[in-house]
């Protein structure tokens, strides 16, 4: 992305490191309450009140600029979760409607819009005891509140499996696209993202992944363009040394094609504690004794440019992620 726009929005910019477009990251907060709903033979019903607020700056593709952001997101989620059989094999669903009502207060004429997503997510168990897939399929569209323009967006990736579920290695690879436009000016983007890689679980308490990655992006303006690419090998640890324990470590480096300002190193460390909390619950005259978890995450992010000489070339990223039930 950091290439594209200085190819695109800085031409020459390469030759001249003052005038590339610095590094930059956001702050998030995220707040989130989920549902799940089970009436009699009916499909699971399920939904969530999610609250999201991002600071900092950000490239805004709908006016191609990089602009200080403080934006709240407001979204409401309702799907159905229904499941169907085929021989012995079992698809999972996940399909529904969501509304996001977005507002920046440092500029709300480029940021404010109103957003209505339907989306489809999939899993199946593994067939012939070999293959499980799993995947989505998105399409969100809504009108800017404070100027005449809207955009689109489409998403969608398949990720397989292959494997035995019982065994301790697996082949993974997948493939996912994304298309965004906006209306009435002529501006598009296009990424698309495929990988492949390997799952070992070397022991029942730690499982390593290593992947490599190719990832394209097209920005059309008018009837001018620039494109993109980089390869991101990637590797992740899971260690659970016991029941309430566990460790997450991973670490990235993103390769650009042909212009290497912006080649990064990403790691991020966390440590996760879980706990479960019981109360009980009387039906039909009998006590049952209800646990519901409760995990506390801690942890670091970090992202270098190697290349890159015009300052804001390293930054830490502390977060805290607290789940209830």
């Amino acid at each position: 992305m950091y290439s594209r726009d200085a190819k695109r929005a800085l031409p020459g910019s390469g030759s001249h490191p003052a005038l590339q477009p610095p590094p930059r990251s956001s702050l998030e907060t995220h707040w989130t309450v989920a549902h799940r709903l089970h009436l009699h033979s009916l499909p699971y019903a399920t939904g969530f009140c999610h609250v999201r607020n991002s600071r900092v700056q950000i490239s805004v593709p709908s006016v191609n600029q990089i602009v200080n952001r403080d934006t709240t997101d407001y979204s409401f989620n309702f799907g159905v979760n229904p499941t169907f059989r085929l021989g012995d094999n079992i698809f999972t669903f996940n399909t529904g409607v969501q509304e996001t009502v977005r507002r920046d207060a440092q500029d709300p004429a480029d940021m404010n819009q109103n957003l209505f997503r339907q989306f489809m997510y999939m899993s199946t168990s593994s067939f012939f005891n070999l293959v499980a897939v799993n995947g989505f399929a998105i399409r969100e569209a809504g009108p800017f509140t404070e100027r005449d323009l809207r955009s689109r967006d489409l998403g969608a990736q398949l990720n397989f499996r292959i494997g035995r579920p019982w065994g301790r290695t697996a082949l993974l690879t997948g493939y996912g696209a994304r298309d965004l436009q906006f209306s009435p000016t002529i501006r598009e983007f296009f990424f698309t993202s495929s990988y492949v890689g390997v799952e070992r679980k070397v022991t029942d308490h730690l499982t390593v992944k290593v992947l490599a990655e190719h990832l394209r992006a097209w920005r059309v303006e008018g009837n001018q363009f620039a494109i993109a690419q980089a390869l991101r090998p990637a590797a992740k640890l899971e260690y659970s040394p016991t029941r309430n324990w566990s460790v997450e470590g991973s670490f990235a480096y993103s390769r650009n094609m042909g212009f290497h300002v912006y080649d990064a190193v990403q790691s991020s460390f966390a440590v996760s504690y879980g706990m479960p909390v019981g109360r009980a619950f009387k039906e039909g005259g009998n006590e049952v004794l209800l646990r519901y978890p409760i995990r506390f995450s801690f942890g670091l992010q970090q992202q270098s440019f190697l290349d890159f000489s015009g300052g804001n070339n390293q930054q830490f990223r502390p977060f805290v992620r607290i789940t209830l039930f």
